[in-house]
C-alpha cells in the first residue's frame, strides 16, 4: 500500500508542476506586456529619476508577479491523490486498480477481495515507470513570453525622450492646433464669400470656393501638419485663385488691348472709355448707368446722342480689333511651334508652347471682351435707329455683365488678401490662430518712420509692424584713384613670342558689369510679398495719374 501511495504522490507532483509551468507562462506573458508599456513611457516622456532602476524594477516585478500568480492558482486548483490515481489508471490501462485501492475503506481493505485487489495494485505499481509516462515536456506555450521580450529588445535601440524633445512635442501640438484654428477661421470667411457669389450668380467663383473649402477641410483634419506644410498648402490654394484671376485678365492687359481708346473723339462716354481703357470695370459700370439714366430721362441732346453713337462704335471697333489681334497672335505662335518641331528645335518649341499657354489663359478675358463688343454693337444699332430706350437696355445689360466681372474680381482679390491674413494667423504668437490686430494688419502703436511693416500700419520707430527698416543713402569709405605711368623715351623691344592658341581672358569690363548686376539685384524690390488691396489700388491710381499727367483723379 505504501508503494502505491508513493507512486501516486510522484504523479501528483508531476501534474502540479506541469500546471504551474502552464499558468506561469500565461502569467509571465501578461506581466511582461504590462512591463512593456511601462518601459515605453521613457521613450515618450522625459522622466526625472534613474531609468535603469525603472526598467529593472518593472522586469523584476513582472517575474515575481508571474511566479506568485502561478503558485497561488496551482495551489488552488491542484489535483488530489484520487485524481492522480485516476490519471495513472488511464495512462497505463490499469482499469481503475490504483484509484479503487486508494478509495477503499479500512473494512474493505481487511476483506479477502480488498486484500487481493491491494496486492494486485501493489504488484502492478512496482512495474510502473512513472517518469516515462508523466515526463516533463516543453510545450509551445513556453514561447509566448518571448514576444514581449523581443519588443523590449527593440525598445533598447530607441533613444529615451529628453526635456527638449518633450517641449518640442508640446510645441508641435500647439502649432497644429493653431493651424487648425486659422484654417477654420478662413473656412468661415470663405463660406460667406461663397454664399455671396452664389447670390450674385457667379457660378464659377462659387464652384472654386467650394473646392477651396474642401481643401481647407483636409488641411484642418491632418494631424501631422506643421507650419511649413500649411504654408505650402495655402500657397497651392492661392495658386488656384491666381489662375482664376489670370483667366479673367488683369487691368494691365486690358490697358494694352484697349490702347486705341485714347484717340477717341470727345463725347458723353469719355469717362466710360477712360475707365474701360484702365481696366476699371466697376467705374465703367457706374458710367454706363449714368448714360442709361440720361437716355431714359431724355436729358441727352441729339448732338450728344450722335457723339455717343460714334464713341460706342469706336469702342466696339477697338474691342473687336483687340480680340482679332489676340486670335491672330495665337495662330502665328502655333505656326512657329509647328515649324520648330519640324526643324527639330525642341527647346524653341517648348518655349513657344509656354508662351501659347500664357496667351490661352487670356481666352476667357477675350470672350468677355467679345461679349462687351456685342453689347456695344446692339446699343449702336439702336442709336442709329433713334431708339434711345433700346440702346439704354443694351447698355444696361452691358453694365450688369461688367458688374458681375468686377464682383468676381473683387471676390478673388479679397480672398487672396484673406489667405495672406491666414498665413499671418498661423505664425502669430499672440492669438494662436484666432486672429488679432497684430496679424490682421493693424498695429498696436503709431509709428514715426516711413517703413512699411507686415504686421500693420505702424512703421519705422513705432512698434506697429515688423518690416524692413527705411533705407537711406549714407557716405561710404570708397574713393577713386588713378596711377599715371611715366613712359620714358626709347624704342620698344620684342622679348619673344608665346606658343599656343589665343584665349579670351577676363576683362575688367566683365567684372565691372557682374558687380553692377549683383548690386542691382540686391537693391531690386521684393516681389514675393503682394501688397494688400488698399495699397495696390493706391499704387495703381498713382501710376494712372502719372500717365495722364493729371494731379487729381476723375470724380
Amino acid at each position: 500500500m505504501d508503494h502505491v501511495r508513493h507512486q501516486v504522490a510522484r504523479v501528483r507532483r508531476r501534474l502540479m508542476l506541469q500546471k504551474f509551468a502552464s499558468i506561469f507562462c500565461w502569467s509571465l506573458f501578461a506581466a511582461l506586456c504590462i512591463a512593456l508599456l511601462a518601459l515605453a513611457v521613457p521613450k515618450l516622456w522625459a522622466l526625472s529619476f534613474d531609468l535603469d532602476t525603472w526598467r529593472l524594477s518593472w522586469l523584476a516585478a513582472a517575474v515575481a508577479a508571474a511566479v506568485v500568480i502561478a503558485g497561488v492558482v496551482t495551489r488552488w486548483t491542484a489535483p488530489s491523490m484520487n485524481d492522480a490515481a485516476i490519471a495513472i489508471d488511464q495512462q497505463f490501462g490499469l482499469k481503475e486498480r490504483i484509484s479503487s485501492s486508494l478509495s477503499m475503506s479500512e473494512a474493505e481493505l481487511d476483506s479477502e477481495i480488498g486484500k487481493a485487489l491491494l496486492a494486485d495494485a501493489a504488484r502492478r505499481a512496482e512495474k510502473l515507470d512513472v517518469s516515462e509516462q508523466f515526463r516533463h515536456r516543453v510545450q509551445r506555450i513556453a514561447l509566448l513570453p518571448l514576444a514581449p521580450c523581443a519588443v523590449m529588445a527593440v525598445l533598447l535601440f530607441i533613444p529615451d525622450a529628453t526635456q527638449d524633445n518633450q517641449a518640442q512635442a508640446s510645441v508641435d501640438t500647439a502649432s497644429q492646433q493653431q493651424i487648425k484654428t486659422a484654417a477654420e477661421e478662413l473656412k468661415k470667411k470663405l463660406a460667406i464669400r461663397r454664399k455671396r457669389a452664389e447670390a450674385q450668380g457667379l457660378k464659377d467663383a462659387g464652384d472654386l470656393f467650394k473646392k477651396i473649402e474642401a481643401d481647407l477641410d483636409q488641411l484642418g483634419q491632418r494631424k501631422d501638419m506643421d507650419q511649413k506644410q500649411a504654408m505650402v498648402a495655402l500657397n497651392d490654394i492661392k495658386k488656384q485663385l491666381q489662375e482664376r484671376r489670370d483667366q479673367m485678365g488683369s487691368k494691365e492687359e486690358m490697358r494694352k488691348q484697349l490702347a486705341g481708346l485714347k484717340d477717341m473723339q470727345r463725347g458723353p462716354a469719355d469717362k466710360l472709355a477712360s475707365a474701360m481703357q484702365r481696366g476699371e470695370l466697376g467705374k465703367a459700370e457706374d458710367e454706363i448707368k449714368k448714360l442709361v439714366k440720361k437716355l431714359n430721362d431724355g436729358t441727352m441732346t441729339k448732338a450728344e446722342q450722335k457723339q455717343l453713337e460714334n464713341q460706342i462704335a469706336k469702342m466696339q471697333e477697338a474691342i473687336e480689333k483687340a480680340v482679332e489681334k489676340h486670335e491672330q497672335a495665337k495662330q502665328d505662335l502655333q505656326k512657329k511651334i509647328d515649324q520648330a518641331k519640324q526643324e527639330g528645335r525642341s527647346e524653341d518649341a517648348e518655349k513657344l508652347e509656354k508662351e501659347l499657354q500664357q496667351m490661352q489663359q487670356m481666352d476667357q478675358q477675350m470672350q468677355q471682351m467679345q461679349q462687351m463688343a456685342e453689347g456695344l454693337a446692339q446699343a449702336k444699332e439702336a442709336m442709329q435707329k433713334g431708339d434711345a430706350s433700346s440702346a439704354a437696355e443694351s447698355l444696361e445689360q452691358l453694365a450688369e455683365e461688367l458688374g458681375e466681372m468686377q464682383n468676381e474680381m473683387d471676390q478673388l482679390e479679397e480672398m487672396m488678401d484673406q489667405l495672406s491674413q491666414a498665413k499671418q494667423q498661423m505664425r502669430c504668437q499672440s492669438c494662436q490662430g484666432s486672429g488679432c490686430q497684430q496679424c490682421q494688419g493693424s498695429g498696436q502703436f503709431p509709428g514715426k518712420g516711413g517703413g512699411k511693416g507686415d504686421g500693420g500700419d505702424g512703421m519705422g520707430e513705432g512698434e506697429g509692424g515688423k518690416g524692413d527698416r527705411p533705407e537711406e543713402e549714407t557716405e561710404t569709405g570708397n574713393y577713386e584713384s588713378q596711377v599715371r605711368t611715366k613712359p620714358k623715351n626709347g624704342s620698344g623691344i620684342a622679348a619673344g613670342f608665346a606658343n599656343g592658341p589665343n584665349r579670351k581672358g577676363v576683362t575688367r569690363e566683365e567684372i565691372k558689369s557682374a558687380v553692377i548686376n549683383a548690386m542691382q539685384e540686391e537693391s531690386d524690390p521684393l516681389e514675393d510679398r503682394p501688397l494688400p488691396r488698399a495699397e495696390r489700388e493706391h499704387t495703381e491710381q498713382y501710376f494712372n495719374l502719372l500717365r495722364q499727367g493729371s494731379s487729381e483723379p476723375d470724380r
